[in-house]
């Protein structure tokens, strides 16, 4: 069951955890999972970030629909993950329902480039994480097939508060948060307690956060963004669980067609 209510997360992920401006961009391995030309494709893309960081990821899509144009979810996992998190039967719905999917590994994890020193740094650095998603999301704006107008971001953990980031400054419509923590997302946006005292300022929305009732601090972390941050269309959905990030969204059956209604109603 789940309450309409908050949540946050940053460096207690580790304890459920045990790489622009350049845009250069480098497709491979083209796969079919199928023969049919309905079947999911799989491209491999490297980007360069603004800081010169590799960033590895993989774009998917029906092969039929290859060049039409259409909207493009973007996935973003969490501290100690790789774009791997992301369940095939998941991303095949994402395709079933009309959009191209794109993972990338963020610094540090998977096939991209080391971040810049420790890995914990990429949870608090503005200057690191910040950088992958907007590289990803401006090769994005310049693929064919892809409705530069119609991007979305879906993040858990540290990639959650990646999609906010791209929401308040690069243009990405839709975004989704699944256990995303105070700290970075105050260390990615800059929107802290003082921006509640300004007149005015740049907010969220088409936004939905997720978390665990029991996930640490979450819940009131969450809820702080969302009353303080978020503008309608918004909704915060609380579970009663201990989960975070990817292992919430597994636990939660109805969770992933949640987020897919969310991506037809506001994308």
């Amino acid at each position: 069951m789940f309450s309409i209510t908050g949540c946050t997360r940053d460096k207690n992920e580790l304890n459920q955890n045990s790489n622009s401006r350049s845009n250069k961009t480098s497709q491979v391995n083209s796969v079919n999972t199928n023969s049919s030309i309905t079947a999911k494709t799989t491209e491999e893309f490297t980007v360069t970030t603004a800081d010169n960081k590799k960033i590895s990821g993989s774009l998917y899509f029906t092969e039929a629909k290859k060049n039409e144009l259409q909207p493009l979810v973007i996935l973003i996992h969490q501290f100690n993950q790789s774009r791997s998190q992301w369940q095939n039967s998941f991303i095949d719905s994402l395709l079933a329902a009309g959009y191209k999917a794109a993972a990338f590994d963020i610094r540090g994890h998977g096939s991209s480039d080391k971040q810049n020193g420790g890995l914990e740094s990429i949870l608090s650095d503005p200057d690191q994480a910040p950088k992958d998603i907007t590289a990803v999301t401006e090769w994005a704006k310049k693929q064919k097939g892809i409705d530069s107008s119609r991007i979305a971001a879906i993040g858990t953990s540290v990639g959650g508060n990646m999609a906010l980031y791209g929401a308040l400054n690069l243009g990405i419509k839709v975004s989704i948060a699944v256990s995303n923590g105070k700290s970075t997302f105050e260390a990615f946006t800059g929107y802290n307690e003082l921006m509640m005292g300004r007149p005015y300022f740049p907010k969220l929305k088409n936004v939905l956060l997720v978390c665990g009732s029991k996930d640490g601090d979450h819940e009131a972390g969450e809820k702080w963004i969302f009353e303080n941050f978020c503008e309608d269309p918004k909704e915060l959905k609380v579970y009663d669980s201990q989960k975070h990030g990817k292992f919430l969204i597994e636990e939660q059956s109805d969770l992933e067609q949640i987020m897919i209604n969310w991506l037809k109603k506001y994308l």
